[in-house]
């Protein structure tokens, strides 16, 4: 009977911990944003990596990025999410450090953010 419950208790473990992996969000690639193609505007940007979800609203105006919204994200991460919004505002770029201990929320956020911008940008200026 022993045997049984061990053998089921490491199957469940390993379970546990193939889900996890399966589900835990991965490092994505950002990329650059040449502000001169961009329109002003509101645009609107979303990620999904994994089990990380951001919507964000993203303001242009004279080729400057001017806000940063997030729209939506899991409420345990909104602050750091609101940091790296506020400072994609600041740097006017991608190109930013990650906030430590975020990194995977962090890459979320730039993502949802480079995706709104490259949809914005005109269409001859697409590559």
């Amino acid at each position: 009977m022993r045997l049984y419950l061990l053998t089921a208790a490491v199957a469940l473990c390993a379970g546990f911990a193939i889900t996890a992996l399966l589900l835990r969000p991965q490092r994505l690639e950002i990329g650059t944003i040449d502000l001169h193609t961009i329109q002003d505007g509101d645009y609107i940007g979303v990620c999904q990596n994994k089990i990380l979800f951001a919507v964000v609203k993203v303001q242009v105006q004279d080729h400057k990025i001017t806000d940063v919204e997030i729209v939506e994200h899991k409420a345990s991460y909104r602050v750091p999410a609101e940091r790296i919004a506020g400072a994609v505002c600041s740097a006017q770029s991608l190109e930013i450090d990650a906030i430590t201990g975020a990194t995977l929320t962090s890459d979320t956020v730039l993502k949802a953010i480079e995706n709104a911008l490259v949809h914005a940008e005109t269409p001859s200026d697409r590559k």
